[in-house]
């Protein structure tokens, strides 16, 4: 094996500027990792916001970004479980996916069905750990209810779809522009909202879902945060679920307790980074069944572009633009 690899290569905080393609050490896996070659990297916002250092993750400059792989296990470090060499897998690990060679503990690593290529692995991994998260654990989503998903064009929201209507749940999808609505359609949404046509105010959601003759929703998944949090909060039912998956729109909302207490309403984070470090048997299980539904055809992984390595500032800026429709996958440098 080569001692050295290409990798993306984060030089100082401040965006995708500051990332440029270079040759760094292939690393060594410690006590409870593998070393995996890279088949294919997918971009996450989260990825975004660890080069601005705004991550809770902030690794030592410089580092390789990227959390989301597939690809081939070439190596074990000790106290490994359950893995082999030559196995292939997607892999989140807490950051250094964007290289030729990448390190991830054995906890964060799923293996593949070989009918899932790692183009669909990559885009797949941390969007299906994310969904069954929040759908299955925290949301606790059953047959017959009605989930509402923010951002739901994005690479979570296209994933988190698809699963609610395996679970038998009905799904009202928020998006911002006619390509997303028509792209989640397809996908399954059996109701459509566009917010850049929703009028101004806190009750102009609960409205719109009124007109759609829905009462209201029993799960919120909510990947976007900001300040529409007080108008999603009132499309919910009493005793409904509020879940938190990210803040993409840069602010972290505040919740109105009054409004909890008066419609007995749960509100739950969805750390993907616990679940993983807890070594949660639900967590691994839902995202089993969930490749195998990916495998045999039953959901599909939404890749909007597949672009190698080095157009990183280029896929960077499509996804502030909300230009993506599910994820952007790397492949090459």
């Amino acid at each position: 094996m080569a001692t050295l690899m290409q990798a993306l290569l984060v030089t100082g905080y401040g965006g995708a500027a500051a990332v440029r393609v270079t040759r760094v050490p292939v690393p060594a896996p410690g006590a409870g990792e593998v070393l995996i070659r890279t088949g294919a990297g997918a971009l996450n916002f989260l990825d975004l916001l660890m080069l601005e250092g705004k991550y809770q993750v902030k690794p030592p400059l410089p580092f390789v970004p990227g959390r989301d792989l597939a690809g081939e296990i070439v190596a074990l470090g000790s106290g490994v479980e359950g893995l082999s060499v030559g196995q292939r897998v997607a892999a989140q690990p807490p950051f250094g996916a964007f290289a030729e060679y990448a390190v991830a503990p054995d906890h964060a690593c799923q293996p593949l069905p070989d009918t899932v290529d790692d183009v669909a692995g990559a885009a797949s991994g941390i969007v299906l750990a994310t969904v069954v998260g929040a759908l299955r654990l925290r949301g606790r989503l059953g047959p017959g209810e009605w989930v509402l998903v923010t951002g739901a064009a994005g690479g979570v929201g296209t994933a988190a779809i698809q699963l609610a209507r395996h679970l038998g749940a009905h799904v009202v999808a928020l998006v911002s522009s006619a390509a997303k609505a028509e792209a989640v359609r397809r996908l399954g949404a059996e109701v459509v909202l566009r917010s850049d046509l929703l009028p101004a105010g806190t009750t102009a959601l609960r409205d719109a879902l009124k007109a759609e003759d829905i009462g209201g929703v029993d799960v919120v998944v909510d990947m976007v945060g900001g300040p529409d949090v007080d108008g999603l909060l009132r499309c919910l039912r009493p005793g409904g679920r509020f879940v938190i998956v990210g803040f993409a729109s840069g602010q972290i909302p505040q919740i109105p307790a009054n409004y909890l207490l008066l419609k007995d309403i749960e509100v739950h984070g969805s750390s993907l980074d616990r679940l993983f470090r807890t070594r949660d048997p639900r967590l691994r299980e839902g995202m089993r069944a969930a490749f195998e539904l990916l495998g045999a055809g039953r959901m599909t992984a939404a890749v909007d572009a597949v672009m190698p390595f080095r157009d990183f500032a280029e896929a960077s800026r499509r996804l502030v633009r909300r230009e993506v429709v599910g994820k952007i996958v790397f492949q090459g440098f």
